[in-house]
């Protein structure tokens, strides 16, 4: 049954919200959602339905339950249901679990990159799935994508694309932008480079790169990256307050996600803001977005540059370098301080060490919770 979107980790709390989303909106769309926790798979889809009918829409909505430690069954399953787009959400420790410690533990292994092995172990999973069904089908990946997806491509196996991150940002940009200038929303656009390390581990104050357009007019001379460093700071936007319990609510990332996979799906051939890990790229770039898959589109700098930008943007999460077989090479100052406050100790991650390297980071993670009384 082609022609239909796939939810990989609909039970979770990013697939929720993009189930509800859609219910919300859309009437002519097939999806089915997909999770090993079939019980809350199978009710968020008659919650989804409720949302839908009480908004007059009228989707295709189903469930299927997938378990990512087996690749011969979710091949199987890709192979009989045959989507036309998959978006893969599931991880083995949200972005956020680190949050919810005391802020000056957080910061110290705030940076993203070591914990790379939570997002990478069930995305490899799916993409040797979608390998082994021979299936023809496009992948946005919500797991850490300016990571992973750069990190799978060594292996040719790399998702289409992603979303969220940097996008985030350029949308947070074109709200103060319109702000400052006292225009419609509408009327700005911006077009962004940047890496996760630049936007969330360094507050805007890494390397990024954005086009800032007031209904057409180019107006990024106004806006330099010191000004626009400061606008982003005063609307508190830098801000990371210790979470007190599970993230729940991350609608604006499921927003960044849907809007990738419904210009794939739809075949928009779009051009969207800030995409990231297309093509197995690092860091985000905008790009049309199509059932052809993602092509990189740069208004104003080369390619070169681009990758470069993202590539430092990629150091101030801890990632020194990706070698050419996939292997993610990690910086001293960011081994030393997992070392330090985890007692874990990675110079270098294989892909093959993926899932090893993960049980053992939230078997460490759960002793740092006892032990500052978490839970």
């Amino acid at each position: 049954m082609p022609d239909s979107i796939m939810i990989v980790g609909s039970a979770g709390s990013v697939g929720h919200d993009i189930m509800y989303l859609i219910a919300s909106r859309y009437s002519d769309i097939r999806v089915i959602g997909a999770d090993v926790n079939e019980e809350v798979g199978r009710r968020e889809i008659e919650e989804s339905l409720h949302i839908a009918h009480n908004m007059g829409n009228y989707p295709d909505l189903g469930f299927r339950k997938i378990d990512l430690f087996d690749i011969p069954q979710t091949a199987e399953l890709l192979k009989e249901l045959q989507p036309s787009v998959i978006c893969n959400l599931a991880s083995l420790g949200s972005w956020w679990v680190t949050r919810l410690l005391p802020p000056e533990v957080y910061e110290k292994i705030r940076p993203i990159g070591p914990w790379l092995p939570n997002h990478l172990a069930l995305a490899h999973n799916l993409m040797k799935s979608v390998k082994k069904a021979g299936i023809r089908t496009r992948v946005v990946n919500g797991a850490f994508p300016d990571l992973v997806n750069v990190v799978l491509s060594r292996v040719s196996l790399g998702p289409d694309c992603g979303g969220g991150n940097m996008d985030l940002a350029c949308s947070r940009i074109k709200r103060l932008v319109a702000r400052e200038k006292r225009v419609p929303y509408r009327s700005v656009s911006v077009y962004g480079v940047g890496h996760h390390g630049s936007f969330y581990t360094a507050g805007m104050k890494g390397p990024f790169w954005m086009k800032i357009l007031i209904d057409g007019v180019d107006v990024s001379d106004e806006f330099t990256h010191e000004t626009l460093r400061r606008m982003y700071e005063a609307a508190g936007y830098t801000v990371t307050p210790q979470l007190k319990g599970p993230l729940v609510d991350q609608m604006r990332t499921a927003a960044s996600f849907l809007k990738h996979v419904l210009a794939i799906y739809f075949d928009t051939k779009e051009v969207h803001q800030c995409v990231a890990g297309p093509n197995g790229l690092p860091g985000a770039y905008p790009a049309r977005l199509g059932l052809n898959g993602a092509e990189v589109v740069l208004p104003g700098l080369s390619l070169e540059e681009a990758v470069s930008i993202n590539v430092h943007g990629a150091r101030l999460d801890g990632i020194e370098q990706v070698k050419d077989n996939g292997t993610v090479v990690y910086s001293e100052e960011s081994v030393r301080l997992m070392r330090e406050v985890l007692g874990y100790e990675c110079t270098e991650l294989r892909i093959s060490e993926a899932q090893e390297r993960a049980d053992e980071l939230n078997s460490r993670l759960e002793k740092l919770y006892e032990k500052h009384r978490i839970r």
